[in-house]
């Protein structure tokens, strides 16, 4: 059974605090959850309730972040003071009940696909995976300009060779300082690199407000690949850094200066993870 009218319901109220409160706000509370409750295991005590009912359903990315990211393309078709891509922003200032409640029937559907997903035993993350099938039915249904960036390819001519062997020096660093750090702590804690790197987005909103980069689609995976090869380092660094080729193409190519958001690391962990489970 992969229906629960209680967490339908109780989706639908999170889908509209999503909206109330921003997609990469809730994020981040997502990473700090997570921290939390492998804090509390590594000091011996089983964290049920915050587990399963805080971090599995109300923060769940399927749930929340599918809420705000499909709430703010609804607003972004009434309102000029915010972009369809932009999920940054709370939509409190919309005073729009119809904003607040596309929001909660998008937080129920979230629960529903990732349920769904789930049920069926799907060979890819559910969770990714259900954020990118309403990332693109929103893209679809709700564009009000550029479905894809055009410019992109120009960008990359201009960046050179030298962009891919920054990014990869960068990426590489990260998944062999994760990979190493999961590999030591052990299988149960192979999940914590993605809560780590979720919550290090809030230095985005910290400061001078400097962007910082996006690395939980690289941890996500290191963390998955030594679960799936017995703790395989190198295939774990070199997973991860797949993952964020896909994540930097995807997101300029689909996500930057378009018209919705499509989210560049549940795509690249939706694929990479579907990859795994066919090979391994």
């Amino acid at each position: 059974m992969f229906f629960d009218p209680y967490l339908a319901l109780f989706s639908f109220g999170v889908g509209i605090l999503g909206a109330m409160f921003g997609g990469i706000q809730t994020f981040i509370c997502t990473g700090f959850a997570g921290i939390v409750v492998y804090a509390l295991k590594a000091a011996g005590v089983e964290p049920t309730l915050l587990g399963d009912s805080v971090l599995n359903t109300l923060l769940l990315p399927a749930i929340i972040f599918n809420g705000a990211s499909v709430a703010t393309a609804v607003a972004a078709r009434k309102y000029p003071e915010i972009k369809g891509w932009d999920i940054t922003r709370s939509l409190i200032f919309t005073h729009d009940t119809l904003v607040m409640l596309v929001g909660g029937l998008a937080g129920m559907g979230g629960y529903l696909m990732f349920s769904f997903l789930s049920w069926i035993g799907l060979p890819a993350d559910a969770g990714s995976t259900s954020i990118v099938l309403f990332g693109v039915a929103t893209r679809l249904l709700l564009s009000t300009g550029r479905t894809w960036n055009p410019d992109a390819t120009a960008y990359y001519k201009e960046m050179g060779w030298q962009y891919w062997v920054f990014q990869s020096v960068n990426c590489i660093a990260v998944a062999t300082v994760f990979a190493l750090l999961l590999a030591e702590a052990g299988p149960e804690f192979y999940g914590v690199g993605f809560s780590i790197s979720a919550l290090l987005l809030l230095f985005g909103y910290a400061g001078d407000g400097q962007k910082v980069p996006t690395t939980h689609q690289i941890t996500n995976i290191v963390g998955v690949t030594l679960g799936m090869t017995s703790g395989n380092i190198v295939l774990a660094v070199f997973f991860g850094w797949l993952t964020n080729i896909i994540y930097l193409l995807f997101a300029k190519y689909f996500n930057e200066d378009c018209s919705t958001h499509i989210d560049p690391p549940a795509v690249a962990i939706g694929i990479v993870s579907l990859i795994l489970n066919l090979v391994f």
